[in-house]
Parts: structure tokens; C-alpha cells; sequence
């Protein structure tokens, strides 16, 4: 469940949710990296962009629909059988100390070999807070999937 921006709700920003796109039929395995398919969703999860989807698909009380994700940032929850045989975060220890996005590294790991997906509507909220990842200039997935990448 993404977590959604609550202050963003008068904030509509329909550019960042076109890449909208529901799973028809079984979630199933799917490989993201930068240039490749999917990784274009990465705006879905921006703002209040969930929250006004969730609208838009009038979802009755108990209904919910699996939607693609390039990754959800928080909130996230494993088979702990499938982040184990997709390697864990077993990568940390190869990591500079200034980096950020480890989260997004092991997320890939298991939607390539067991799928994943976003779930509307999203019961999660964003506090705002500042982050404490203040230096980005090195992503995980360049240090960890370099011989991966597209």
C-alpha cells in the first residue's frame, strides 16, 4: 500500500497517474530497471495520486484492486520465503554509507521472481516528514544491479 500525501489532495496530478494499469488477472513475475518497461511508473506514488485514483474507481466498502508498481516506497510486505530466496538484503554490506534506495533493490529481487503488486485503495498515509536521506547521489540498484541494468 503506497502511502498517499494527504496535504496533495487538492493537488491533482493526472500526468504522474497515466501509467496507471490494473493486473488482469494473476500478479506474476515482472523485471523493472531504469529504462526498461514499468520503471515509467515511478510518479504513480506521488502526491495524493493514489488517493485520487481510488476515487476515480468508485471502489465499494471491502472492494480493491492489484495495480503494476515500479516500487512502493514504505509499506510493504513480504512472503518472508520470497524476500529470503530473492537474496534479502543480503546486497547492504556492498553499499556506500551515502546511498538511498535499498527498499527499491530488494522490491525488484522478489517482483522478478514472484511478482508484486500496488493495492487500491491504499490505507497507508505519509507523515511528511523530512527525510533523513540526504545525500542521493548513488541508488542502490546502480551499485547492486549494475550488470543487470537495460
Amino acid at each position: 500500500m503506497a502511502p498517499q500525501g494527504l496535504s496533495f489532495l487538492a493537488d491533482r496530478r493526472p500526468e504522474q497517474a497515466s501509467t496507471f494499469e490494473v493486473w488482469d488477472g494473476p500478479v506474476t513475475p515482472e523485471r523493472i530497471r531504469p529504462g526498461a518497461p514499468g520503471f515509467e511508473r515511478w510518479p504513480l506514488h506521488s502526491a495524493a495520486n493514489v488517493t485520487h485514483l481510488s476515487a476515480e474507481l468508485q471502489l465499494q466498502p471491502g472492494q480493491w484492486v492489484p495495480y503494476h508498481v515500479a516500487w512502493l516506497g514504505g509499506c510493504v510486505l513480504y512472503r518472508r520465503e520470497a524476500l529470503d530466496d530473492a537474496g534479502g538484503f543480503r546486497f547492504w554490506s556492498s553499499l556506500p554509507a551515502e546511498h538511498a534506495g535499498e527498499d527499491v533493490v530488494a522490491q525488484w529481487q522478489v517482483m522478478e521472481r514472484y511478482g508484486g503488486a500496488g493495492i487500491l485503495p491504499s490505507g497507508a498515509v505519509h507523515l511528511e516528514s523530512p527525510t533523513t536521506v540526504a545525500d542521493r547521489r548513488v541508488e542502490a540498484y546502480d551499485v547492486v544491479l549494475r550488470e543487470d541494468s537495460v
